[in-house]
């Protein structure tokens, strides 16, 4: 309706202009009214809706995740962790020259089976006289496996710290040890303490504290028998048992070498039936008021380094093999 009547005026304004023009004038007069008319008719036409621009979001409401970042969680195929010294832990005191063999107990925690082609690999430090390499296993030991792993050394014929480094190598070459390196043997060699008595024979018939001192070193390398203090039958065979698995001559007596491989170096912070041997000993031989419990306390290396003291020997609370021998053997 509001396009309709600006047309219809401006249609009007012609028909009357046109018949009042002149003739000479009416063509070009008649142009520009059509003109005006023309003019006023987009004047009159109503604009269009001018659309608002679009204003971009600031905060997107489709957000892509950003790519996660791949953690690296392969696992190598020869890798090893430490689990225990079985034997000789760190710092030991042994004689010059002495024999004696580390055993260490390692874990495969690779994703490779450990085969009869791999072999245990001196590394570097102090060699102690073991072999350059020799085989680690006849078997396989699976990925999450054990292995108990031991080499025979000599203490060196000086006394001093000696540390010796220890790998492992796969069948095609590759050396390989821990996350952090190589597992070590590390000793301190002295000299042997002058005047230490000799180790008892102790047999059938027998009985003392150093019987039960025995009897509770054979229930520590896991012979089951009762500690009583009197050397019978049953402890006999025990005996004979432990020395089969040693290498001895199983004749049920209990001397020097069978001594040696029965003895376990403890230290504070041990417990069990090797400890309760030597509280045992300290206890009945020398008159100390320990609890019998198993557990190497303060107490217990107080007595200790008392004892090692009066015998003149190194006063370091540890009970290795001369301060085992002073024990029983006085």
């Amino acid at each position: 309706m509001r396009r309709t009547l600006p047309i219809a005026i401006a249609a009007l304004l012609i028909s009357i202009l046109a018949c009042n023009l002149p003739g000479g004038q009416a063509g070009t007069e008649a142009d520009a009214l059509m003109t005006l008319v023309a003019q006023t008719i987009t004047a009159a036409a109503p604009s269009p809706t001018a659309q608002p621009a679009a204003t971009a979001s600031a905060t997107s409401t489709s957000t892509q995740p950003a790519a996660a970042t791949a953690a690296n969680t392969s696992v190598p195929c020869n890798l090893a962790s430490f689990v225990t010294d079985v034997t000789i832990p760190d710092n030991t005191g042994l004689d010059l020259n002495q024999a004696f063999t580390k055993t260490w107990r390692l874990k495969n925690v690779g994703s490779c089976g450990w085969t009869s082609g791999y072999q245990v690999v001196f590394d570097s430090g102090d060699q102690m006289g073991g072999p350059a390499s020799q085989q680690l296993t006849n078997g396989t030991v699976a990925p999450g496996q054990t292995i108990d792993l031991s080499v025979d050394l000599h203490a060196p014929g000086s006394a001093g710290t000696y540390k010796g480094n220890w790998k492992l190598r796969e069948p095609g070459g590759v050396i390989f040890g821990l996350s952090t390196g190589p597992f070590w043997v590390q000793i301190k060699a002295k000299a042997a303490v002058v005047g230490l008595p000799s180790w008892p024979l102790t047999k059938n018939g027998a009985s003392g504290p150093e019987v039960a001192a025995l009897q509770h070193l054979l229930k520590a390398h896991g012979e089951d028998l009762t500690v009583d203090g009197a050397f019978g039958p049953i402890t006999k065979s025990k005996v004979q048992h432990f020395q089969g698995l040693n290498g001895l001559v199983q004749d049920g007596i209990v001397g020097p070498l069978t001594w040696a491989k029965l003895i376990i170096q403890v230290q504070q912070g041990n417990n069990g039936q090797a400890v309760r041997a030597l509280q045992q000993l300290l206890n009945e031989k020398y008159g100390y008021g320990l609890a019998l419990d198993g557990d190497f306390g303060p107490a217990t290396s107080t007595a200790v380094k008392d004892f090692q003291d009066d015998h003149d020997l190194a006063v370091d609370g540890i009970v290795g093999p001369n301060t085992w021998q002073s024990l029983i053997g006085s």
